[in-house]
């Protein structure tokens, strides 16, 4: 095998490209703003452990229930019919 010998799709960047990407990131940045105004953004986490949890560790059990809060937030924006941050991407795989 020659690295060569591989044809290798190259991306193209839409015209619009710049565009796009800024009103997703303000879309993005504007429901998690939301989120953290309305102090949705807390998560609490109760343990029986008395001395607490490892903090070298913390993000392998934190990522998880950062993970599902993002879901469940931005859940929360499909499901609202009123939300003006909606956000569709339509992907042009041609």
């Amino acid at each position: 095998m020659i690295y060569e010998d591989f044809m290798l799709k190259q991306p193209k960047e839409s015209p619009d490209y710049r565009e796009c990407s800024e009103f997703v990131i303000n879309a993005v940045e504007g429901i998690i703003q939301k989120a953290i105004d309305k102090k949705l953004n807390r998560i609490i986490i109760n343990t029986n452990l008395r001395f607490g949890l490892p903090m070298e560790n913390i993000n392998k059990i934190a990522g998880p229930f950062v993970e599902a809060w993002a879901v469940e937030t931005f859940s929360d924006v499909v499901d609202d019919s009123n939300c003006k941050q909606k956000v569709v991407l339509i992907t042009d795989i041609a």
